[in-house]
């Protein structure tokens, strides 16, 4: 793939300046990591992920198993969860803007909006799949709520929580690098705004390989803790 790419912009239609070799997007990547330009912008974006990747886990996961062990709680919070997931996070960038300002806090949010409902539903739906009869044959033996807790609920709702960081984690980098795009002083977003007015293609596609690494790296780094928390599960995770 990557040689006829290298084929097609060197002697193709695309040499005219429609796209960026792979020898060009390498040079350019090169360019913006000896500048230093590439890793400051890059560490604001992951700060931002991280905060709102943490907190929507933090609020998502406890959430979700307490909408599914509550039944009154899952019933009235489920159309507000539900709403929440269809509605376009990034049209709520204006008010986040209005309330949090242009720096840190208001990408954070946009990717606390993207994390936390995917997570939510995810582990609720973990939480409703799970056999009843697990539950009764630990309250047979004596087992209390907090033993069903850590020996049903939380084992066996495990994939589904891992399923739906991995969807967060992509849909908060979405949120924050479209903020970014939209309004802001620094971040990967705001490198391929500006990169993009000025039609620098092969600083563009360096930077969105960059984003694509680090969603891999993050969804590999799920993979590997779900591997260490649930040890009894065969095979890699879906």
């Amino acid at each position: 793939m990557l040689l006829g790419w290298q084929a097609a912009g060197t002697w193709g239609p695309a040499h005219r300046g429609i796209g960026a070799t792979p020898a060009e997007v390498l040079r350019a990547g090169l360019g913006l990591l000896a500048s230093g330009e590439l890793l400051a912008h890059a560490l604001v974006s992951l700060q931002e992920l991280a905060l709102g990747f943490v907190l929507a886990v933090l609020v998502g996961v406890p959430l979700g198993l307490a909408m599914g062990r509550v039944p009154r709680l899952g019933h009235l919070l489920d159309p507000l969860v539900m709403t929440g997931h269809a509605t376009p996070r990034i049209a709520l960038l204006p008010v986040l803007v209005l309330w949090l300002g242009i720096g840190v806090a208001s990408k954070a949010a946009l990717a606390f909006l993207g994390a936390v409902f995917p997570v939510l539903v995810n582990t609720l739906a973990g939480v409703r799949q799970l056999d009843p009869l697990w539950e009764r044959a630990v309250r047979a033996f004596g087992g209390r709520s907090v033993t069903v807790l850590a020996k049903v609920v939380l084992p066996g709702t495990l994939p589904a929580v891992m399923g739906g960081l991995r969807l967060g984690l992509g849909r908060a980098l979405i949120g924050v690098i479209v903020g970014e795009m939209y309004v802001s002083v620094a971040g990967v977003g705001q490198l391929l705004a500006v990169y993009g007015n000025a039609g620098r293609t092969g600083e563009l596609l360096a930077l969105a390989g960059l984003v694509g690494l680090v969603s891999l790296a993050g969804v590999q780094a799920c993979r590997a803790a779900e591997a260490r928390l649930g040890p009894w599960r065969r095979g890699p995770a879906p």
